[in-house]
């Protein structure tokens, strides 16, 4: 199974990282997953797609979004549909504010599919499962169950640890780490993740593979190398926009 982080930048992009978006292009015979949507999400221009897109949304904050207006040239020449999937209040924002004159000038026409906190449902087979998480406005914890393996995706949180239980032994967690660990305060007050957050969670949760994502945009600093996280948490990764993954 591949992954492909197509934005690794949390608020804005900068020079190297466009925002959020993990793309998989095989989660099942003719489905494929999009996990979030910022600018990252252009990447997915001229790229052949299945004829099953499925686009999972954690929250509407502009950085997780944004990419939806690109769906125009994103399906040029394509005959996908697309499902995008998300909390009602999430599509109802998406729907009534950014896909709205004078913001934007055509209306959402693809399929919304609403899910609540709690909510399980299969998609291509796959079982999907989703947790609230602690972030101002809320935000959507995905859980990914394949027969053989298993994905978490959990971004824009404050790390309480609510959700150990939720990922607790999956193949692959992909969590935000926004904050180093010296900015605390400011992770505490914005809803994010610092460090120290992300490895007592993924110590916690005993999971098999850790890549990090959602980084401060101001920084260039290989998150790695800010707060020795290798050490604390061997296997963990940093991803790059462009990184592409097999579990």
């Amino acid at each position: 199974m591949q992954v492909e982080f197509l934005g690794t930048a949390g608020y804005h992009p900068n020079e190297t990282r466009h925002t959020s978006c993990v793309y998989l292009p095989n989660a099942a015979p003719g489905h494929a997953f999009a996990l979030d949507a910022g600018t990252g999400f252009f990447r997915l221009i001229g790229r052949r797609l299945p004829p099953q897109l499925h686009i999972f949304l954690s929250h509407a904050h502009l950085d997780h979004v944004a990419g939806l207006t690109y769906l125009l040239d994103v399906l040029l020449n394509q005959q996908s549909q697309v499902t995008v999937y998300g909390t009602p209040q999430c599509l109802d924002t998406i729907a009534s504010c950014l896909f709205d004159s004078p913001l934007f000038p055509l209306p959402f026409e693809h399929r919304r599919c609403p899910i609540e906190p709690g909510d399980c449902l299969a998609v291509g087979g796959v079982q999907v499962s989703t947790f609230p998480l602690t972030h101002p406005g809320g935000s959507l914890a995905y859980r990914f169950d394949w027969p053989h393996r298993s994905l978490a995706y959990v971004t824009d949180t404050a790390g309480d640890g609510r959700y150990i239980d939720f990922i607790r032994d999956v193949a692959l967690l992909i969590h935000e780490r926004n904050f180093s660990d010296d900015l605390h305060e400011l992770a505490k007050l914005s809803g994010h993740c610092t460090s120290a957050d992300v490895v007592r969670v993924a110590v916690a949760a005993n999971v098999r593979r850790l890549a990090i994502t959602h980084f401060n945009p101001l920084t260039s600093i290989d998150p790695l190398e800010e707060d020795s996280l290798r050490s604390q948490y061997p296997t963990v990764i940093s991803a790059l926009d462009g990184l592409t993954l097999e579990f």
